[in-house]
């Protein structure tokens, strides 16, 4: 069983960072961050 997400403080910013990355790299790095806390997502199953 995967463990829940934590970071719940930083979940606003991580949206933020989205919309303003520059490169994939920062965008994906914030999508690590805002994807597992908004929707649950988890690596389990890959």
């Amino acid at each position: 069983m995967a463990r829940k997400a934590g970071g719940w403080e930083v979940l606003d910013k991580s949206k933020e960072l989205l919309s303003k990355a520059k490169t994939a790299e920062e965008l994906r790095q914030a999508q690590a961050v805002y994807f597992p806390l908004e929707f649950g997502f988890t690596m389990e199953g890959f």
